[in-house]
Order: C-alpha cells, then sequence, then structure tokens
C-alpha cells in the first residue's frame, strides 16, 4: 500500500469513527432522557434513587454483550462513568 493509499485510508476510517461518534452522542442522550424519567418516577414507587443491584444487572449484560475487541472490564469502567454522569443530571 503506498503512503497515499493509507493517507485516503485513514481519512475515511476517521470519517467513519465522526459518524459513530454522533451516534454514541445521540444513544448517550436518549439514554440520559430515559434514565431522568425513572428517576423522577422513583418517588412516586417509593425506591431509593440508588440502587447497586441495578447497576451490576448492566455491568453483567455489558458484559454478555461484547464481543471485542474491548475488554469487559474497558467497558464497565466505560458504563461506570455514565452511571455517575447519570446521577449527578438534573433535570
Amino acid at each position: 500500500m503506498s503512503e497515499k493509499d493509507a493517507l485516503t485510508s485513514i481519512e475515511q476510517i476517521r470519517a467513519d469513527i465522526d459518524e459513530i461518534d454522533e451516534q454514541l452522542v445521540l444513544l448517550l442522550n436518549e439514554r440520559a432522557k430515559q434514565a431522568l424519567a425513572i428517576r423522577n418516577l422513583k418517588p412516586e414507587a417509593k425506591m431509593g434513587l440508588f440502587d447497586p443491584r441495578r447497576e451490576e444487572e448492566i455491568f453483567d449484560k455489558i458484559s454478555e454483550l461484547n464481543e471485542g475487541p474491548l475488554y469487559s472490564d474497558d467497558l464497565r469502567a466505560i458504563y461506570a462513568t455514565i452511571l455517575k454522569v447519570s446521577k449527578e443530571m438534573h433535570g
């Protein structure tokens, strides 16, 4: 592969990554809206705002879904951040 071909491939892959990032932002915001909806319903359902059992269910589910190349521990770290941010959201 020539240098020019490699550079063209890199540009295309980066464009693909940009599209994936756009989808991820949309999905993360949609997830955040759903998390806020649940949070707003919890007092009426007489549920606490934090449910460590539910977090473990989420971690277990993403591990089951994972086919790599990310390690399950890496996905758990990403989701731990998502859940932390979700708990700190206002809305």
